[in-house]
């Protein structure tokens, strides 16, 4: 039998454009039953146009796609899934206001007669949750109060449960941590011996080469290699990806001693917040101080109230040695406080406005002339400088932010802040779903800050991420903190173990 009739998928030659710019060309590969395939390639490199042409969100221009032996002209997303092709896209499509065992059925509701059969429902949503290790997770409960990853798991769950025939996995794991990731491969491993397919996106190479036999490499639009997923070491993928190399992916660190014997900028003395009761850290002038653990700890709520997102319920907050009280994010501000949400899209931008104003609005106190009119001058220069310092790519300022390549959202997110100059940047999960070329660029400014003397806090789920970038990092566990690790006491295995260990009492 010939690989075109053992193949499932097959893409040939598929190009699209769009208002006349091609933004996808000429792209083929194939997969048979119990495939796994990588696509990879730099943020707006195409990955994502060509999957919405495989499961029908757009349609292709040129080129075929043969689903099953047959050729499709024009797919719909529900021929599609008929089909047997599902997607879990990075942004995710749970509903917030529905709850966890509504949100795993919407759409294939169990019924008995004309009623919802909501307990059985409840049942298969408690043995689904249980599989994925959601366990403590109520099926009656609100989407909504779920945790980033907790959201990105049911959404994983909600599709391995109607048993496609080919998976698409866009970013799926960009909010999990690591022992999540390996409940996903568990889980992923299981269907390949059944003979699913699986088209796997993702910037995190050691997971391609984890769980996928080959990839297709991607560059502006057009297909540079196909080959196994061992083919090429991450240098190697980096210069395909980019037509150049990156000699060393992390900046070097400062001496963590030199480090800490400067000022302390910020002091928490027993700090009591949301569900955490006896929080106690510091942080020195020009320091990166990493949060680890596992999601869903209550990381988060550390950055929130540092913003005045949430208040503090007892203990001090000192800046510089004196206390001061945060009212809300205005105050923080007002100190030189910066934060950068996890999700840019829904917490950090104005993704329907233009970038000229996602850039500027935090500093438009700043911006305002001797009428109190902004100055249009003055704004256009704060927005030029911050796309020359960041390399930011796009067509013109007045260009949608829902229109750039998440790589390019995210420096628009961390840009808007840096223009305000801060003393404190607050970091969550800031390279979270972006390709290595911008994860190097945003580590290579965030080391210049910290050299120049701004301090930061950052949360990162990765943790060979918090290994090379802080001298000092607090891992948390259960919405407290569990262990501080300083220097060389930083490495994988050490932040592994205090997260997954709870601190023992003095």
């Amino acid at each position: 039998m010939d690989e075109k009739q053992q193949a499932f998928l097959r893409v040939s030659g598929i190009s699209k454009s769009f208002a006349g710019n091609k933004v996808l060309c000429d792209v083929s590969f194939s997969l048979c039953p119990g495939q796994y395939h990588a696509l990879v390639g730099e943020n707006g490199a195409g990955k994502s146009t060509c999957i919405n042409l495989i499961t029908g969100i757009y349609q292709h221009d040129e080129g075929t796609i043969e689903i099953g032996g047959k050729a499709y002209d024009r797919l719909t997303p529900l021929l599609a899934r008929d089909l047997g092709i599902l997607t879990v896209h990075q942004e995710l499509s749970i509903n917030p206001v529905l709850t966890v065992a509504q949100n795993l059925f919407l759409g294939c509701e169990k019924k008995k007669g004309f009623l919802l059969d909501t307990k059985t429902m409840r049942n298969l949503t408690r043995g689904l949750l249980s599989e994925i290790g959601l366990s403590h997770i109520d099926p009656d409960q609100d989407a909504g109060e779920l945790t980033m990853s907790e959201r990105q798991m049911l959404e994983f769950g909600k599709a391995i449960y109607q048993r496609p025939r080919l998976l698409v996995l866009d970013e799926a794991t960009s909010a999990l941590d690591d022992a999540q990731v390996q409940i996903v491969f568990d889980k992923l491993r299981e269907f390949k011996r059944q003979g699913m397919m699986l088209i796997y996106i993702s910037h995190r190479h050691h997971e391609v080469q984890e769980i996928c036999d080959t990839m297709t490499v991607m560059k502006d639009g057009h297909q540079v290699a196909n080959c196994g997923v061992n083919e090429y070491d991450e240098d190697g993928l980096v210069s395909l990806m980019t037509g150049r190399s990156i000699s060393k992916q992390f900046p070097a660190k400062p001496d963590c001693g030199q480090v800490m014997a400067g000022p302390k900028v910020l002091e928490a003395e027993h700090l009591a917040f949301s569900k955490t009761h006896d929080a106690s850290f510091c942080l020195h002038q020009g320091e990166i101080l990493g949060i680890g653990g596992l999601q869903g700890q209550g990381q988060q709520s550390f950055l929130e109230v540092l913003f005045g997102v949430k208040r503090v319920k007892g203990g001090t907050l000192k800046l510089d040695g004196k206390p001061v009280t945060l009212r809300g994010p205005r105050d923080a501000m007002n100190l030189g406080i910066a934060y950068l949400p996890a999700e840019r899209k829904v917490d950090g931008l104005f993704v329907t406005h233009p970038i000229r104003f996602n850039m500027s609005f935090a500093s438009l106190d700043n911006l305002s002339g001797p009428a109190g009119l902004i100055s249009g001058k003055r704004e256009m220069d704060l927005c030029e400088s911050a796309r020359d310092r960041f390399f930011i790519k796009f067509r013109s300022f007045a260009q949608l932010v829902s229109e750039l390549s998440g790589g390019n959202q995210q420096k628009i997110a961390i840009s808007k802040w840096l223009a305000r100059n801060p003393r404190i940047l607050l970091l969550n999960e800031p390279t979270r779903g972006i390709d290595v070329v911008t994860k190097h660029e945003i580590y290579e400014t965030l080391r210049k800050l910290a050299d120049q003397g701004v301090s930061i806090i950052m949360i990162s789920s990765d943790t060979v991420e918090l290994v090379n970038m802080c001298t000092r990092v607090i891992t948390v566990y259960e919405n407290e903190i569990n262990a501080e690790l300083t220097g060389a006491e930083i490495t994988e295995e050490s932040l592994v173990k205090a997260s997954v260990f709870r601190k023992e009492p003095a």
